[in-house]
């Protein structure tokens, strides 16, 4: 059997299948106002930062890396600190983004950050935490960090 073959016995999916089985229309397809394209994207995140880095622009380069495959995009950061920093990034998605929410009336356009965390470890390596959220996400992390401070 060839792959040609193989495709068409096991993965023969019509047109628009899996748009009807998989995603309501009134969250959209790749947008990330979909709670599942956020959960995907966080859940790549977390695997490509599950790594031994050993500067600051390496780190960023793979949060830059699963940005990109979700049409995601964060402005160059030039000087990364050597000693870490915490950034907070609004994300817009460009290029085509199936996105339904204008057929939803009143509805409040949803703003989503990328919270990035860095630092250096005594050991020399950079530690790496980021995560896509919306407001009251990132409120909740800034708000968690602060009661981490204070203890």
């Amino acid at each position: 059997m060839n792959f040609k073959q193989y495709l068409a016995e096991f993965h023969n999916i019509e047109a628009g299948q899996a748009f009807e089985k998989h995603e309501t229309p009134t969250d959209g397809s790749i947008s990330i106002s979909n709670p599942r394209v956020r959960a995907e994207v966080n859940y790549r995140l977390d695997g490509e930062l599950d790594d031994i880095f050993l500067s600051p622009e390496s780190g960023i380069q793979r949060v830059r890396k699963v940005l990109h495959r979700f049409s995601l995009d964060m402005p160059a950061l030039y000087d990364a600190d050597a000693e870490g920093d915490e950034i907070v990034i609004r994300l817009d998605q460009f290029g085509r983004v199936i996105d339904f929410t204008y057929l939803i009336p009143n509805k409040v356009e949803e703003i989503f950050y990328l919270y990035l965390i860095y630092y250096l470890t005594d050991d020399g390596r950079y530690e790496f935490y980021a995560e896509l959220t919306d407001e009251e996400g990132l409120n909740e992390i800034m708000s968690d960090e602060e009661e981490d401070e204070e203890e």
